[in-house]
């Protein structure tokens, strides 16, 4: 019997550590290979059918950062779908380097390819009025209200209490442009990495022409949506914690290690996950499931052999 397909979904901390305040390139490739360890040990146990997308929160924040601080000088506005599409290349590239080092290495015959990847968006989606999507940098109070005046951004405090962050539109992803490639590199055993951040965020005329719009997109919702597309069997989803909490940040947390679809919505409407951190995962595993996906998984960023065994995380059944 073959071993279930699989699209981990890796969070924008793969490649960036939150505690380094000033970070060098090298170290988005030592993290990298820890992430794509992880990977290899799958394709050793015998994974054929492997699809990898990952978050780009601190990496695009920082990119438009770099753009408006940089503007006056190069006469130049660099849009956020072309921020989210910068950020594609420079993670798809660290990652697809260094899988295929780490195989080579370890002598296995397996390579992966990079999808720069459009998702098209509803253009009157309410998210464009209310943005609730994190990126960037974290800032202090003092330094949110300043921002909030001289740059008109919209900064919420984070749920995790590690201070205030600039929130855009997250719309919800309806169509994923590039699936036929994703289908074709998958029947030739190729390890895909798409749908970064999301993916680019695009409209759809009524000529069929796409055309870029300003927000970033959650990628566990777009991950959700491609997993489903692809039929997968099973989606993880690894992020800064060991899994999914009630109560989290208080004294009465406690980590969920299994429950059905039906319970974890439940929840959800409850307001039990942090809006813009865990709520979106949990909505995005809920919804992988409920739409005819086996299981689903939400687990710490270097467990995930453990979560595909179904010994970490928060397992979410149907």
């Amino acid at each position: 019997m073959p071993l279930p397909s699989l699209l981990v979904a890796f969070g924008g901390n793969a490649l960036n550590d939150p505690s380094n305040a000033r970070p060098h390139q090298r170290e988005e490739f030592l993290l990298a290979e820890r992430a794509m360890n992880q990977v290899a040990d799958l394709v050793e146990q015998g994974y054929r059918r492997l699809i990898l997308t990952h978050g780009n929160g601190p990496q695009v924040g920082q990119i438009f950062l770099q753009q408006e601080l940089t503007e006056h000088q190069i006469q130049r506005h660099v849009t956020l779908d072309v921020c989210v599409a910068d950020s594609q290349g420079r993670i798809g590239y660290i990652l697809q380097n260094v899988f295929d080092n780490v195989c080579s290495r370890r002598g296995l015959n397996r390579t992966s390819s990079s999808i720069i990847t459009q998702v098209v968006v509803d253009a009157a989606d309410p998210a464009f009025r209310n943005p609730t999507k994190p990126i960037g940098m974290f800032y202090s109070e003092e330094e949110a209200e300043r921002l909030r005046r001289e740059k008109d951004w919209v900064l919420h405090p984070d749920a995790e209490g590690r201070g205030h962050r600039r929130v855009v539109p997250s719309p919800r992803p309806v169509e994923i442009v590039e699936l036929p490639l994703f289908e074709r590199l998958l029947r030739e055993e190729v390890i895909v990495i798409g749908a970064g951040g999301g993916g680019i965020p695009v409209v759809r005329r009524a000529s069929g022409q796409l055309e870029g719009v300003e927000a970033v997109i959650d990628k566990d919702r777009t991950s959700a949506l491609l997993a489903a597309c692809l039929q997968v069997d099973l989606l993880v989803i690894l992020t800064r914690v060991d899994g999914v909490y009630l109560h989290f940040n208080t004294p009465r947390a406690e980590r969920i290690g299994q429950a059905t679809a039906e319970a974890m919505s439940r929840w959800l409407k409850a307001g039990q996950f942090g809006e813009g951190s865990m709520a979106p995962k949990v909505e995005a595993a809920v919804r992988f499931v409920q739409s005819g996906g086996g299981r689903a998984v939400i687990a710490g960023l270097g467990q995930l052999s453990e979560a595909v065994a179904g010994k970490a995380g928060t397992q979410i059944l149907p």
